[in-house]
């Protein structure tokens, strides 16, 4: 009865009643994960089909069937059956959920180090921020302890740790590459640990390996790269490898591998191919192996020599594996049936014939020594959403776009009750839609070369007709901006980019009421003749239920100041007759004024007054002004109705909404109880009634163990109080009231 009664008391804080509005939310249930969770399915054989992209594995060296996996914004999981299932442990409760490294203590299984990062940096390792840094875990992933911060390296949270490194003989002894320095403890299990910084090692150092007594570390430090070498037990004092200080060609990581009693060498290179050599140490010589490489993709890990056959190693060859074996003249035939971008190769300690991969798509193990592929990424939900869209009836049907692996559909395909993700298109997948009045009509998009918009009648199952072809348009890529009228859903804004004329290389906007028709597209902008903006794009496109005629646009204006510097203004521009006629809407942009020169997150219009906005940022003021709490991350923004442009009055209502990053599309408007809020950020879900909407009263935080990722999209349905959102890292989930 008690759990039922704070429920009650929960909802009504939610629903903005007045008696119930100054309490606070009781946090009584968890987030859901919706997935995917599990490989999707597909029609046809896929290599770019996946769960979510995975940066490293590694396999615990004495206990057989003991792995780690991370990803850098998903976090990190764990399987104590070689990969079959995995499981969360503890990451996702991390103040960053993304995961940059991870490794096994080598005497004790339970016993984890683990780099949480910001996020990632391009796929690679970022910052590790201001609560970021070196975690540890005692007992298998059930807890975690902060044991080294920025404040205990160089003291800026810039700082990027690529990796950690136990001393062979004498494992308490661990050392730490970073962006800034080598580090290390001399007892990394004790209570409190103290780091001491490797004295005259500038720079980058980003990898590290043992050969026989000697310790080798890639350096950058100057515009170059040096291969440094310690005695194994004497830190204050290096050489450089002769040989490779001999390299005049700029290179853009190195990493290396040992064999046996020599070090095998991958120059990734800038401009030249890459290259494999191997350091001979007796002879101080520096031998090429193989030339015409290409190593770059995976940073330069995506390399491992066999604990069985040292004369055998993988290495990344563009975004691909390929092995090698003596006398290196041509490749040794492996199968392909795995993600097609590769990161991360290991070999199993107990089975010859076992190897991992990590993809952009998951993990992937060959049994059988490369020969045959088997996608083990179960429970392993790390999809990066880019776009998120909801049925309105239905809120289990789900459309998500995905960093890396596409677009997804998750429905009851067999009509019996049973929802499941399917894979729809490749690619990089960006926003999608679904039809309010038809399940079946979804679009997605994505934006790899010959990409665009998608339109589908049966659930994209067969159909899938690229509207930007159909149009003669060139797809606006990683820029795509695309809303729907949900009054009347056969209407779609959209965005393109100008392929040729005055215009080429800007974004515009455009409307179709047919998306099946060719040439059906109504040219809506052109910001250069109206506005005298030379260079711009269109990057996010906003509108509203409850005023079908209002249409804003937010544009990226790139300029350059008069020193000369290269300057972007992000401004917003509002038309109130988006179904006129063409030419009419043109020269109806007005330009909306708006608080900071910053990226916008989203915006929502209010359903009451037209001329109320609510807009995001995607990240708040890093120095607040005021003492009670953060500010700029979310404004009521009013303009007159007289004057539609001029901003007549801005509220910061931010109030207890951190200015952490939020990501895009994390707002969510409903008309209910005189319009309620919702805005998602890396710290969480909070939903604002009545007080809050007017920067005079608290958020209330929504719910429990939502991972700290950031957001693209989410969606409140009204009919059935459902709030959904997705996680660039930890794919989609809900939140039922």
């Amino acid at each position: 009865m008690k759990n039922r009664i704070s429920w009650i008391v929960a909802v009504l804080v939610l629903l903005g009643c007045k008696e119930a509005n100054s309490q606070e939310l009781i946090e009584v249930k968890p987030w859901v994960s919706i997935g995917p969770n599990e490989p999707p399915s597909s029609p046809n054989y896929r290599d770019d089909t996946g769960i979510g992209p995975v940066e490293f594995i590694r396999v615990y060296p004495k206990k057989e069937g003991h792995l780690l996996a991370g990803s850098l914004s998903g976090g990190l999981f764990y399987s104590n059956d070689g990969g079959d299932l995995w499981q969360t442990c503890g990451s996702d409760e991390w103040a960053y959920t993304g995961c940059a490294w991870a490794d096994f203590y080598p005497e004790d299984e339970q016993i984890w180090f683990a780099c949480s990062n910001f996020s990632g940096e391009n796929g690679k390792p970022g910052r590790i921020g201001t609560e970021g840094g070196l975690m540890r875990s005692m007992n298998g992933g059930h807890s975690w302890e902060l044991i080294g911060d920025y404040k205990d390296f160089i003291g800026s949270p810039q700082l990027v740790i690529y990796g950690t490194r136990f001393h062979p003989a004498n494992p308490t002894v661990l050392f730490v590459l970073t962006s800034d320095g080598l580090y290390y403890t001399e007892n990394c299990l004790k209570n409190v640990i103290q780091w001491t910084r490797v004295p005259n090692v500038n720079g980058l150092t980003y990898d590290l390996d043992f050969v026989g007594e000697e310790i080798f570390v890639s350096n950058y430090f100057q515009d170059k790269w040096s291969i440094l070498v310690f005695n194994i037990d004497v830190y204050d004092q290096f050489t450089k490898v002769k040989p490779f200080e001999q390299e005049s060609r700029v290179m853009r990581n190195v990493t290396f591998e040992p064999q046996s009693d020599q070090l095998l060498i991958a120059k990734d290179f800038l401009k030249e191919t890459d290259e494999v050599c191997v350091l001979n140490k007796s002879k101080d010589t520096l031998e090429v192996l193989l030339k015409k490489q290409q190593i770059g993709f995976g940073s330069g890990y995506t390399f491992a020599v066999s604990p069985y056959n040292p004369d055998e190693f993988y290495i990344g060859q563009s975004t691909r594996i390929k092995k090698q074996l003596p006398p290196y003249t041509k490749l040794v035939p492996i199968g392909f049936r795995y993600h097609v971008d590769v990161e991360f190769v290991a070999y199993d300690p107990f089975d010859s014939l076992k190897v991992y991969l990590a993809t952009h798509g998951g993990v992937f193990i060959s049994k059988n020594a490369g020969t045959d592929w088997e996608n083990k990424s179960l429970n392993l939900g790390i999809s990066e959403v880019m776009g998120m869209a909801v049925s309105r009836h239905d809120p289990n049907q789900i459309v998500i776009g995905c960093y890396h692996d596409g677009s997804m559909v998750r429905a009851d395909f067999e009509k019996n009750g049973s929802y499941s993700w399917r894979a729809v298109n490749g690619g990089d997948g960006l926003l999608p839609l679904v039809d309010p009045t038809n399940n079946a009509v979804v679009y997605t998009s994505n934006q790899y070369n010959g990409g665009g918009l998608y339109f589908s009648s049966d659930t994209a199952k067969n159909e899938k007709i690229n509207i930007h072809n159909l149009n003669n348009l060139k797809t606006a890529g990683w820029e795509t901006a695309v809303v729907m009228d949900y009054n009347q859903p056969q209407v779609i804004f959209f965005n393109y980019m100008e392929a040729a004329g005055f215009n080429k290389g800007n974004i515009n906007v455009c409307r179709t009421r047919n998306a099946k028709e060719n040439n059906s597209a109504e040219i809506l902008s052109d910001f250069n003749a109206s506005h005298q903006m030379q260079s711009y794009k269109v990057y996010g496109l906003f509108n509203s239920a409850y005023h079908p005629n209002v249409l804003i646009a937010y544009v990226l204006d790139y300029v350059t100041d008069e020193q000369g510097n290269k300057k972007t203004n992000h401004r917003l521009f509002r038309t109130d007759i988006a179904h006129g006629n063409s030419l009419d809407v043109k020269k109806s942009w007005c330009e909306l004024e708006h608080p900071n020169n910053s990226w916008i997150a989203d915006i929502e219009i209010d359903a009451y007054h037209e001329h109320f906005i609510y807009l995001s940022y995607g990240i708040g003021k890093e120095n607040p002004e005021s003492i009670f709490g953060d500010r700029g991350m979310l404004y009521q923004l009013r303009y007159s109705s007289s004057n539609k442009h001029a901003l007549k009055r801005q509220i910061d209502i931010s109030k207890n909404i951190p200015s952490g990053v939020a990501g895009r599309y994390n707002l969510a408007y409903s008309k209910k109880n005189g319009g309620t809020l919702f805005i998602a950020t890396v710290s969480g879900v909070y939903a604002g009634t009545n007080r809050s909407l007017k920067g005079k009263s608290r958020w209330q935080s929504i719910g429990v163990a939502l991972p700290h990722c950031k957001v693209y999209s989410l969606d409140f349905n009204e009919k059935h109080n459902v709030l959904t959102v997705g996680l660039f890292g930890r794919g989609v989930w809900q939140y039922y009231f």
